[in-house]
């Protein structure tokens, strides 16, 4: 069996949709690609303390948007998925922050030129850190596992985050809803949650 990029996609929207808990989101992602290529990194995988890193992304999020308020045009955030080059010139996954003064759920082109970059708007996230060097070692299945994974690891964390545990005063100063969207620079993206 080899994976399918559409049935992935799909399987990701539903557990996404569903509105789980990360835990059980994250094995959902998971049992559906040990169902469709067992390997034996799987177990490694479901293994991973996803809830943790939830309290720093909060954390995180707030500092931003308490040190950089957003300004009153401010109608969208885009969390940017990325690999950057640490000072051992290793490469980490990281996540960003932006915002835009446009929004258009269909065309994520407005996320290109953000209106809105705040200082200290990259945060590596160890949970990616640790999924790339599990999916490493399967050289044949490495750059789709890279790209669907690290995906549904920010979109259901992340939306979890939006939907239950941001201090959402902070974020709507001006506006009463905001758009989140995360998606690697490169490509796919995903819409969660919105903050209301």
């Amino acid at each position: 069996m080899t994976f399918k990029h559409d049935k992935s996609w799909e399987n990701l929207e539903i557990v996404l949709n569903s509105k789980l808990p990360i835990k059980d989101a994250w094995n959902g992602v998971i049992d559906f690609h040990e169902q469709t290529v067992p390997r034996n990194y799987w177990p490694l995988l479901k293994d991973l303390d996803v809830e943790a890193e939830q309290q720093e992304i909060k954390t995180w999020l707030e500092k931003i948007l308490t040190d950089n308020p957003l300004p009153e045009q401010i109608v969208a955030l885009w969390i940017g998925i990325v690999k950057l080059l640490d000072v051992n010139n290793k490469e980490r996954y990281a996540i960003y922050l932006t915002g835009s003064d446009s929004y258009q759920e269909e065309d994520v082109e407005w996320a290109v030129e953000p209106t809105y970059e705040p200082e200290d708007r990259y945060k590596v996230l160890e949970i990616l850190n640790q999924i790339d060097s599990v999916i490493k070692k399967d050289k044949d299945n490495y750059s789709f596992l890279d790209w669907i994974l690290s995906l549904a690891y920010c979109s259901l964390t992340i939306d979890e985050i939006v939907r239950t545990k941001l201090k959402r005063n902070i974020f709507l100063k001006i506006q009463n809803n905001l758009s989140v969207v995360t998606g690697h620079d490169s490509g796919d993206y995903i819409q969660l949650s919105s903050i209301t």
